[in-house]
């Protein structure tokens, strides 16, 4: 819950300031993690607008994004 309540503080802050949050996000247990806690973080921090993010997967296997272990498609 404290990663969540971080990111969304942080993505308010870099929308406010200029307009755009950028987040790298790798796999693993932080997916289960994130649909769990984010969710009600952004609510709770209206200021956060996933709207205006940039989302960049980071995944060191070339594997396409159907493909069971794709950390992209793990967060799809």
């Amino acid at each position: 819950a404290a990663l969540a309540r971080s990111v969304a503080e942080a993505a308010a802050e870099a929308v406010a300031s200029g307009g755009r949050f950028t987040l790298g996000l790798s796999g693993g247990s932080l997916v289960s993690l994130l649909a769990r806690e984010l969710p009600p973080a952004l609510s709770a921090l209206p200021g956060s607008d996933p709207s205006r993010w940039l989302v960049a997967f980071c995944d060191e296997r070339l594997v396409p994004p159907e493909h069971p272990e794709s950390t992209g498609g793990a967060y799809r």
